[in-house]
């Protein structure tokens, strides 16, 4: 029986204020992101969906991520909150609006440390079996991975934070010095920017969804908003930490990329893509011998640290969403001593083993992460969008004397357009199985919150807003 507690058992809704810095709410959004998994873990995804221009799509990608990054940053300081974006489209749309943005971010935060442990468990076993020969079953790997970071989270969010950085920088300076090595060793087809050339793509289709997949890469940047109730002034903080992680990931996936790309040989692509092990691990094992550990333990930092920051996110959303109703009030409840949200921990930890473990066994592990990374990314472009009219919808009406043309309308314009096309241009035609049903299960998410909303209204329910 989960240990749930009530408000007789301790009654409080304050998180720990001020126990943030900008340091630790921008290394919350990079460690979302998570530097190591975005690359070493996807690239060979991506270049076989996009080839040599892999890098393209991650460039793509940011551009996009860094206009919602704009439109984010100007919702965060106007209203800080746990609530994220649930708050935001509340407040700046209705409250009805918002449950549904809310519905859909359950397929994001909620499910990504799932996914993320999945994968981890998948590479580890694959690892250890082509390096070792032995065989450890992934969900070995992940069943105390998600009990260790229950437990962390659940202890206090300055603990969580500073494990974060520590992780999360030693991940970026492992990476950057394999591609360094890439440069300075580059394979067939030496030093070139074809990855940079449109025309390199091996179809437009593939390039599309390379981009999609590669927002999923960027993905986290806005899991610093949840954080504001919790940061030392963050109508200042969280603006900065949103557009600082979001260039900095930028710069990292488009060199790193590229440089691995050219260290392993532009022209042998064929045999990176269809590697049985993973060819960046194969890479520093070329460049590094068995100095290569150090990638190893890279993916295995970079991973813990996304879901730490992924359970971070999450919980403090399930905690606002309790606190005002629109989920079960005992999500509000604040541990007494260590001021997080305990029930709300205790959720995540089970979704994150029932649908991890679930959808492993179902599908593979492995392909639960790509599967949901596109259906994430489909549900995202959504509650982006809906960000994005808020963002427009608030500053034309109630702050009208801050209203900027190129913030406030064109910056939030462009992403969503953009977004709604390589949205639509990576599922038009539909991809290989499994990933060609993604757009089905966000479709079928999206029926099953609009028939909530309906009942709720029915029932004489409303959805509740959130605080003033």
């Amino acid at each position: 029986m989960l240990p749930i507690q009530t408000e007789s058992a301790g009654k409080t809704d304050t998180l720990r204020r001020n126990a943030l810095g900008f340091g630790a709410v921008l290394m919350q959004g990079i460690t979302h992101i998570a530097p190591a998994v975005g690359l070493v873990l996807t690239i060979q995804y991506v270049v076989s969906l996009a080839g040599v221009t892999a890098p393209l799509a991650f460039a793509f990608a940011f551009l996009i991520v860094l206009t919602l990054g704009f439109s984010l940053a100007q919702l965060a300081k106007h209203h800080p909150s746990a609530g994220g974006y649930y708050t935001y489209v509340s407040r700046t749309i209705s409250p009805r609006p918002a449950f549904l943005v809310a519905w859909l971010y359950f397929l994001y935060d909620p499910a990504s440390t799932a996914t993320n442990l999945a994968l981890l468990g998948f590479f580890l076993e694959k690892t250890a079996k082509a390096e070792l020969g032995v065989v450890i079953p992934w969900w070995l790997i992940f069943l105390p991975c998600a009990l260790g970071i229950t437990v962390l989270t659940y202890r206090g969010v300055e603990l969580s934070a500073k494990i974060m950085m520590y992780l999360t920088l030693a991940e970026i300076a492992i990476v950057l010095a394999l591609a360094l090595n890439g440069l300075l060793k580059p394979g067939s087809g030496g030093v070139n920017f074809h990855s940079y050339i449109p025309s390199a793509a091996p179809s437009a289709n593939g390039l599309y969804l390379a981009v999609v997949f590669s927002i999923f890469a960027f993905t986290g940047f806005e899991s610093v908003a949840p954080l504001a109730e919790e940061s030392a002034n963050p109508k200042q903080v969280l603006p900065r930490a949103i557009i600082y992680s979001i260039l900095i990931m930028g710069a990292f996936f488009m060199l790193s990329s590229w440089a691995v790309l050219i260290g392993w040989g532009t022209n042998q692509l064929d045999l990176f893509v269809s590697s049985t092990e993973n060819p960046v691990l194969l890479l520093a094992r070329q460049f590094w011998g068995p100095a290569r550990v150090l990638l190893l333990l890279a993916v295995f930092n970079s991973i813990l640290g996304t879901c730490i920051a992924c359970t971070n996110a999450s919980t403090r959303v399930f905690f606002a969403m309790g606190r005002n109703g629109s989920l079960p009030k005992a999500l509000a409840y604040v541990h007494p001593r260590f001021k997080t949200p305990a029930n709300a921990i205790w959720l995540q930890t089970v979704i994150t083993l029932v649908f991890g473990l679930a959808v492993g066994f179902w599908i593979g592990p492995d392909q639960e992460f790509y599967f949901m990374g596109i259906a994430m990314t489909l549900g995202l472009i959504l509650v982006y969008s809906a960000g994005n009219l808020g963002v427009f919808l608030w500053f034309r009406g109630n702050a009208k004397n801050e209203f900027n043309p190129f913030l406030h309308a064109v910056f939030p314009l462009i992403s969503t357009v953009a977004l709604v096309w390589v949205g639509y241009k990576s599922v038009v035609p539909l991809p290989a199985a499994p990933v060609r049903y993604a757009p089905f299960v966000v479709a079928i998410w999206i029926i099953i919150g609009l028939a909530l909303a309906y009942f709720m209204k029915r029932a004489g329910r409303p959805i509740p807003g959130v605080e003033s």
